[in-house]
């Protein structure tokens, strides 16, 4: 982790409460300085960081922005180390992407992860969101918007798995906003008239041989449609840990 990272991860950490710059800096293996910088480095990137003499930092209670920090903390809490580390090991959390599940395509194509199954990409807003049929997918700031790359032989699945996705998105959205989640044909997900999801599982096949050597599954989610549904405000990182919650129990390798 860069020395950004490593800071939010604290203040993740004690979110809600001060923390002193000596302590961060002690903790950390930093410098003051550097402490200093990048508090404001992430002030300016959007974190709500309140700053008191004599008192510290503290990440108020009501920042919500995504964070490889603030996702692992809550995936920690739902499943095993061993597990939660698996995954933390391939999540890339970028600020912007054309598509999470084209960004997903180049990794398969590249071969930048050495194992893809349960890679899981994560985007703050997406340029050309992708929904079925070609159709555009709006993908504003303030969404959840992430694909995960499952291996077919490594699923426990019985039904298809865009539906088992599907029944799972549903699940997780339903307990974390307390909202009732209409599901049409397409299995994208509204409340009421409101579309506040979008599921898209694409099949990765060997050119030679036809079989699927790999699925993708991309989920949009509109958050601030769901908040204004809903009394309930979940952060983003943790509906994001509760789906990788969801999507390790589809796998065969779950212990």
């Amino acid at each position: 982790m860069n020395t950004k990272e490593k800071i939010i991860q604290a203040l993740e950490e004690a979110k809600g409460k001060y923390v002193s710059g000596e302590s961060l800096a002690d903790d950390l293996g930093l410098s003051r300085n550097a402490v200093w910088k990048a508090i404001n480095d992430l002030k300016k990137s959007g974190y709500n960081i309140e700053s008191v003499r004599n008192r510290g930092y503290m990440l108020n209670e009501s920042s919500d922005i995504i964070s490889k920090a603030g996702i692992a903390l809550c995936l920690h809490r739902k499943v095993s180390d061993s597990i939660a580390n698996e995954m933390l090991d391939k999540l890339c959390v970028y600020d912007n992407l054309d598509s999470t599940n084209t960004q997903a395509k180049r990794e398969l194509v590249v071969g930048n992860f050495e194992i893809s199954h349960k890679t899981v990409i994560v985007a703050r807003t997406q340029s050309f969101g992708r929904g079925h049929g070609g159709t555009d997918f709006d993908s504003p700031d303030g969404g959840i918007y992430l694909s995960i790359i499952l291996d077919p032989d490594m699923l426990c699945v019985t039904a298809p798995i865009t539906e088992t996705v599907a029944d799972m998105v549903t699940s997780v959205l339903e307990e974390l906003y307390g909202v009732k989640c209409d599901r049409k044909k397409d299995n994208s997900l509204y409340v009421g008239k409101n579309k506040i999801c979008g599921i898209l599982t694409e099949a990765v096949s060997d050119l030679e041989t036809g079989v699927y050597s790999s699925y993708i599954a991309g989920i949009g989610i509109r958050s601030d449609i769901l908040c204004s549904a809903s009394s309930l405000r979940p952060s983003k990182n943790l509906v994001i840990a509760t789906l990788m919650a969801g999507f390790s129990k589809m796998s065969t390798t779950n212990t």
